[in-house]
């Protein structure tokens, strides 16, 4: 939905929708102010580019269904960043163009503003022609996003880049505000109290890059903070704070603070559980 309300603002023609329920797909449609199709054999004889946005899942089963159709000539889409364009095998046997087409953001909601939607990169893989002659392409041109093309050899890699820096941050971000709240605070307020700090590390992240952006007790070499940690941290906690404090004092190592060194070996020997 996301998807049909940026493109058409971008001047893209967006025929309309056919989904599993009634109820979701009139929604979709008067969103998008489109039309409700009623069978896939209708959406795929009267358009040449057609997008699968559901989950991962079903996207081969409802991409065998397609293929049966006249597809020969067609360019078929689908946005997961998991799957490559393999996925569509099918629909390319029978002639359409494939691609595989993913949007680098979290979509929570049906109406994420349009400000946002600007700024979204998108990674595309697939079955590309001269680029005057691509309708994905120019479809990608004309929406005017960052877009840079991937090999269906690293969609699993590639997907696996966009879990760590997205939904493992925030499991990540969940672990640090539950000891907020045991603290007493609740999770609004936990999460209200730290909000400005990870805003500013990810635009410090942005701007000066990931060594520029370093801090706290590992980079200084404080080994007698991080041993404090180690005292408090929980069991199921204790693991994953020490492998990424292991990262982040290679990261310290490699902006070459010689001067450090004798404190960033206490401070590997106390991540290790080892005695000096």
């Amino acid at each position: 939905m996301n998807l049909a309300r940026y493109f058409i603002q971008h001047g893209i023609t967006v025929s309309g929708f056919f989904g599993r329920t009634l109820e979701h797909t009139q929604e979709a449609c008067q969103m998008t102010g489109t039309k409700i199709y009623n069978s896939l054999n209708k959406i795929v004889d009267e358009n040449d580019v057609l997008w699968i946005t559901t989950p991962d899942d079903t996207i081969p089963t409802i991409e065998k269904e397609i293929s049966k159709l006249n597809v020969k000539g067609k360019s078929i889409c689908h946005a997961s960043g998991s799957l490559s364009s393999a996925a569509l095998q099918f629909s390319k046997n029978a002639g359409a163009a494939v691609y595989s087409i993913h949007p680098i953001y979290a979509f929570s909601h049906k109406t994420v503003d349009f400000k946002e939607l600007q700024n979204v990169k998108f990674s595309l893989e697939g079955d590309f022609l001269r680029e005057n002659d691509d309708m994905v392409l120019q479809m990608m041109d004309k929406i005017g996003n960052f877009y840079f093309i991937r090999s269906a050899k690293t969609s699993a890699t590639y997907h696996l880049a966009n879990v760590f820096v997205s939904n493992l941050t925030l499991a990540l971000l969940d672990i640090g505000v539950s000891y907020f709240q045991d603290m007493g605070l609740s999770e609004q307020e936990a999460i209200s109290a730290v909000m400005p700090l990870i805003k500013g590390n990810i635009r410090n992240i942005e701007e000066k890059g990931f060594l520029s952006s370093l801090t706290g007790p590992v980079p200084r070499g404080d080994w007698k903070t991080v041993q404090r940690h180690l005292s408090v941290v929980k069991e199921e906690d204790k693991e994953i704070y020490q492998k990424l404090s292991l990262h982040l004092l290679g990261l310290s190592r490699n902006k070459g603070n010689i001067d450090k060194e004798n404190n960033y070996k206490k401070v590997e020997l106390c991540l290790k559980g080892l005695e000096e």
